[in-house]
């Protein structure tokens, strides 16, 4: 019943603050405030104040600054599933960085952002080798943090590939970068939910409930009880729980995960409509056999309706980047 999750992805931060702002330039904290609402769990909010922003044609004193918020604006929408917005967003935050000698950083944000996308839509081949890319000019650079949060969403492209040895390797990589001591929340948090998962495939019940609490705790501090990111933490507990056979509190768990993954960004969306198909599994193997095919069948259907479409095909080829 593994599933594959999506974790948040905050390398944004390493620069955004790059130069010095001034009460006038009002652009420059625009970008900051964008930043701050999309990384406490507000993409929509996010959303408002880049677009007029940026379709405004804005002068940016510093010319790396329009590359981050067209980085933060595709973090938003890829929030949101709004892939294609998100691909476009990207795009031109890498037409503007990877000219830019001093963006390095910014321009491996993008890089491992894009790979996060193309992770959400099926693309593991690619996504791999723009966050490898990505890790890669965070360990020229010497920035330990970005070669940390690279590593974990690394670990999670594994994990989707079933490629399990290989997840424990970029998991080893990223505390390696960085301890959990000195990690961020939300990247903590991420750990934990890659601990869970591999946890699962283990068959180690127990360890898997409690790193997915840990997971849960933890966002649930940074970010309140309604953050988009716990469908994850709850999907992940109940898929442990109707493991162990206590199929009454697995239940419960997807259900508040659908109704989280609902609220943060719709039904008719790829994360909503995959919690749905484990939700429909786990009332399946709870002896609910005919509502849960139904549901299972209405999931899949709408899910394979939806990826098709889905701009699944307009990928970014990572040979591509310097």
């Amino acid at each position: 019943m593994l599933e594959s999750m999506r974790v948040p992805m905050v390398v944004l931060v390493v620069l955004i603050l790059a130069t010095p702002m001034r009460a006038q330039k009002s652009a420059s904290e625009s970008i900051v405030r964008a930043f701050d609402l999309w990384s406490g769990g507000q993409p929509k909010a996010a959303i408002a104040i880049l677009e007029p922003l940026l379709q405004a044609g804005f002068r940016f004193d510093d010319p790396r600054d329009p590359g981050v918020a067209w980085n933060i604006l595709g973090q938003a929408y890829l929030d949101l599933d709004r892939f294609a917005e998100a691909r476009q967003a990207y795009r031109q935050a890498i037409e503007i960085l990877r000219l830019i000698p001093s963006a390095r950083a910014q321009y491996a944000s993008t890089l491992d952002s894009v790979g996060m996308l193309d992770e959400s839509e099926g693309q593991r081949d690619s996504a791999k080798a723009l966050c490898e890319k990505a890790r890669r000019i965070y360990a020229e650079l010497g920035n330990s943090t970005g070669v940390a949060v690279t590593s974990v969403n690394l670990a999670v492209i594994a994990l989707g590939r079933n490629d399990f040895k290989g997840t424990r390797r970029s998991l080893e990589t990223a505390t390696q970068a960085q301890p959990t001591a000195a990690m961020k929340v939300d990247d903590v948090a991420a750990v934990d939910a890659v601990k869970s998962a591999l946890a699962l495939h283990d068959g180690h019940g127990e360890e898997a409930i409690a790193m997915a609490q840990q997971a849960i705790d933890l966002w649930t501090q940074a970010h309140g009880p309604t953050y988009f990111l716990l469908s994850n933490g709850y999907l992940l507990r109940a898929q442990a729980l109707a493991n162990s056979g206590d199929y009454v509190r697995a239940i419960q768990d997807a259900q508040h995960a659908l109704a989280l993954a609902e609220t943060a960004i719709g039904r008719n969306t790829i994360d909503f409509l995959t919690a749905e198909g484990v939700y429909a599994r786990i009332l399946r193997a709870s002896g609910a056999k005919q509502e849960g095919s139904r549901m299972a069948k209405e999931a899949g259907s709408a899910l394979a309706d939806l990826e098709r479409r889905q701009c699944s095909r307009c990928t970014i080829d990572a040979s591509g980047f310097r």
